[in-house]
């Protein structure tokens, strides 16, 4: 059976469950800033772990309150708000990653490490945050693509998310990409 729980689903949970056991790694990921569960509850995490973070990172009281009512400790919410909201200023979104691990014996399940990037002991460096430059040039060239674009090349295009700039990246391909950084 799989429960809906605000449009996110997990087979075999109730949403009360669900909601409970997010609420439970997610603090537990904050504390230890890498937890390994399977792949599909990993994902689902993903969302609300980044979504802390940003909490984090806008600092009022208003966005305190929300990460007091769902971390379970009152600790980790302080540590989200200072240690986590200094290390993540400079970057938009992103802030954790999933990678396969193993598949678990008895059931076969695949598992997945969830961590937070930018941090001591990681398995694998992130990428450096992009510049503005870097994200108005990436643009620019998704534009030129569309037959979209600016009146002037040096006026400075639309703001751009975290999500839009993967997408321009993914559809200009690796050539684009190459040509930029030579």
């Amino acid at each position: 059976m799989t429960t809906k729980f605000r449009g996110f689903k997990l087979a075999g949970k109730t949403a009360a469950h669900l909601k409970s056991m997010l609420r439970t790694q997610v603090t537990q990921l904050i504390k230890y800033e890498r937890i390994e569960t399977t792949l599909p509850k990993a994902k689902l995490l993903k969302r609300f772990a980044d979504k802390m973070v940003t909490l984090g990172k806008k600092g009022t009281k208003v966005h305190y309150g929300q990460a007091c009512s769902f971390v379970r400790d009152r600790k980790m919410v302080d540590k989200l708000f200072n240690e986590f909201a200094d290390r993540y200023r400079h970057r938009d979104g992103g802030y954790t990653r999933v990678m396969r691990t193993r598949k678990r014996t008895g059931d076969n399940a695949q598992m997945a490490f969830i961590e937070y990037i930018d941090r001591e002991g990681e398995i694998r460096k992130p990428l450096p945050p992009k510049s503005e430059a870097e994200k108005q040039e990436i643009l620019r060239k998704f534009l030129e693509t569309q037959g979209v674009l600016a009146s002037k090349p040096e006026e400075k295009i639309v703001e751009m998310t975290e999500e839009e700039l993967a997408h321009a990246e993914n559809f200009l391909g690796e050539e684009a990409i190459e040509e930029k950084k030579e």
